[in-house]
Order: structure tokens, then C-alpha cells, then sequence
């Protein structure tokens, strides 16, 4: 089976895309969380937010039943583009109760891929924790798909991201 397996793989060499990692940050209770990354193979080069995988439900009940599919949001062709655009989304933590925001992602397995999807995001506040909502409409009265980020999460990665420039200070 094994072997039937890799023959499979090796007859399609886009399953086999290489994603190299940059920073990540994960809550330990919730497993993966975001991450920056880019295509091994994209010429030129384009560094990737994955928020995780979706959720499906209603505004207010969310279950996780599609370990495959990402919510991706492209940041650039550059580290300072990249940390640019994540301080843009770190700024949508400050909109009014009631105010959306709409940002392009791309919504695939494995890897970014696709057109281009406009995921409305909201600003939630819980008792100890802020969250953006970034939810897209399933076409079904009522659902959407949603991925969720803590402000701690995102602060985290920021802050790895600018440790990642210094310490490659020549990285496109």
C-alpha cells in the first residue's frame, strides 16, 4: 500500500509542493495556529499567512469538521511587506464593536492556491482574550466557514518574524 501510495504522488508533482516554514505561533489548547511561509517553488517569491483550518457553523457555534482546508492570506514578496501587512491586520483588534473589515484570502488544501476570497473580518472580545473573525459565507442560508486569531497569537508572531529579519538580514 505504501508503495501504491508513492506512485500515486509521483505521477502528480503538485501534491508534492514544498512549503517552508518562516515563524509560526500556536496556542497550546487550540494545536496549529498561524503561520508565515512561502512556496519553495513560486518564482518570484510570496510569503503566506495560514490562519489554520476552517470552521463551519453559525455566527455563534463553530465545529471543526475539515482538517484539510487553510484560510491563507498573501503578504508580500519581501520579509518587510510580510510584517507590514501582519501590522495591518494587528491594527483591525482596534475597530469598533459592529464594524467589519474585508480582506482577500485564498481558501485550499495544502498549499495557497485558487482566487482570490473576501473573508469579512470582526473584531470579538471575550473575557480574557481579543479575536479576529475571519468568516466566509458557505452559500447556505446562515453558514459560513471561519477561522479565528488571537491577538496574543498574532502579537507572537510579529514579534518572531522581526527576530526571523535580523537574524537573516539578506532574506528577500
Amino acid at each position: 500500500m505504501a508503495l501504491a501510495a508513492t506512485l500515486v504522488y509521483a505521477q502528480n508533482p503538485s501534491i508534492l509542493r514544498p512549503r517552508i516554514e518562516i515563524v509560526s505561533a500556536s496556542d497550546e489548547d487550540s494545536g496549529p495556529g498561524l503561520e508565515v511561509f512561502y512556496m519553495g517553488d513560486e518564482d518570484p517569491r510570496m510569503y503566506y499567512l495560514s490562519l489554520g483550518h476552517l470552521a463551519v457553523g453559525s455566527e455563534m457555534v463553530q465545529v471543526y469538521i475539515d482538517p484539510l482546508t487553510e484560510l491563507f492570506v498573501p503578504l508580500g514578496g519581501t520579509v518587510e511587506e510580510a510584517l507590514a501587512r501582519l501590522e495591518e491586520i494587528k491594527d483591525l483588534f482596534k475597530m469598533p464593536k459592529g464594524q467589519a473589515a474585508d480582506i482577500e484570502t485564498l481558501v485550499s488544501m495544502f498549499y495557497p492556491g485558487g482566487d482570490t476570497v473576501t473573508a469579512r473580518v470582526v473584531a470579538r472580545k471575550f473575557l480574557v482574550s481579543k479575536v479576529l473573525e475571519f468568516s466566509i459565507p458557505t452559500g447556505e442560508e446562515g453558514l459560513v466557514r471561519a477561522a479565528f486569531v488571537g491577538k496574543s497569537d498574532l502579537g507572537g508572531l510579529i514579534v518572531s518574524l522581526k527576530l526571523y529579519r535580523k537574524i537573516h538580514p539578506k532574506e528577500p
